[in-house]
């Protein structure tokens, strides 16, 4: 029977390389390699992601920049194709690592153990369900992680670490002291203006580097419509639900991951955000003449089927 895994990685020189070795490996273990672009259409990256299983390269020599990186995946594409976003390629390189089944970690003899200790409890507090591995080789990184053998590789359903943190299941395997996960929950709606005062504070580094958030929020403007929150690196997306997202009692839920993270810090600049006792009374008709300057919504995420985030 013969196994397809897909290569994945936002640095396209070590993902092709490692794509090439692995297909010539796979030949003698009825392993079908598939090198797939990071510059491919979201739709396919998507359901490869959820359809087969995965390994991402990760070059340890600029991975948290990756994380980090305001640069969009694509320039020129079709009006409305998020790769063209400030922060897309920060967003795919947080992606790719959530969705795999296993992440292999080359280049990593060029950081300090220290730094490399951090990379991987990043890793695994993104990717909690994930094998890590430092590469030792890819023929010899294929057959530790059971490509291509009888041995389970990882569960398909829920590898991301922000799904296990709002389902209350985030155990990653990897941990540093420096490296954080926290779940934010908050019934107020956030007052918008205010909000994105807490976004340029949180941007700012003053409660540590916050690589990577993703949850449900609700803004007191727009409070009949939940919306899908997701940061990347200094990329933000606030972007409405679809009906049928089974959220109507949920104000903010958000799981959020970073580095050196002062918690009680972050929860009060984000408390500091949300309407007070007084605004909160006014009641809904008054929060819409509330200042907002996040921008409009035209497009709306999430499914029918309740899989809003």
């Amino acid at each position: 029977m013969t196994t397809h895994l897909a290569i994945t990685g936002v640095c396209s020189a070590e993902r092709r390389r490692y794509a090439r070795l692995g297909a010539a490996a796979g030949r003698h273990r009825s392993l079908h390699v598939i090198d797939l672009p990071s510059a491919a259409d979201p739709l396919l990256v998507h359901s490869t992601l959820h359809g087969m299983d995965t390994l991402c390269v990760v070059d340890a020599r600029h991975a948290l920049d990756d994380l980090r990186d305001d640069a969009p995946v694509r320039r020129a594409v079709p009006t409305g194709d998020a790769r063209s976003d400030v922060g897309a390629r920060a967003r795919l390189a947080a992606q790719l690592i959530e969705g795999a089944s296993a992440v292999v970690i080359v280049n990593g003899e060029h950081l300090p153990t220290p730094d490399l200790s951090i990379l991987m409890a990043v890793v695994s507090h993104l990717a909690p369900t994930a094998r890590v591995r430092l590469s030792r080789g890819v023929r010899d990184d294929l057959a530790a992680l059971g490509f291509g053998t009888t041995l389970p590789v990882g569960r398909r359903d829920d590898r991301a670490g922000w799904t296990r943190v709002l389902n209350g299941e985030h155990e990653p395997f990897l941990t540093d002291r420096r490296v954080t996960t926290l779940r934010y929950e908050q019934l107020r709606p956030f007052h918008p203006a205010r909000l994105v005062r807490a976004l340029e504070i949180l941007d700012s580094g003053a409660c540590g580097i916050l690589l990577r958030s993703v949850g449900v929020c609700r803004l007191a403007t727009r409070a009949a419509t939940p919306a899908r929150w997701e940061q990347a690196g200094s990329a933000m997306w606030i972007d409405p639900l679809r009906e049928g997202h089974g959220l109507d009692d949920v104000g903010q839920d958000l799981a959020m991951t970073g580095i050196d993270l002062n918690t009680g810090h972050l929860r009060r600049v984000l408390d500091d955000a949300v309407l007070d006792d007084v605004e909160l009374a006014a009641g809904p008709a008054r929060w819409q003449t509330l200042p907002d300057p996040l921008p409009d919504w035209h497009q709306v995420v999430g499914s029918d089927d309740g899989s809003t985030v």
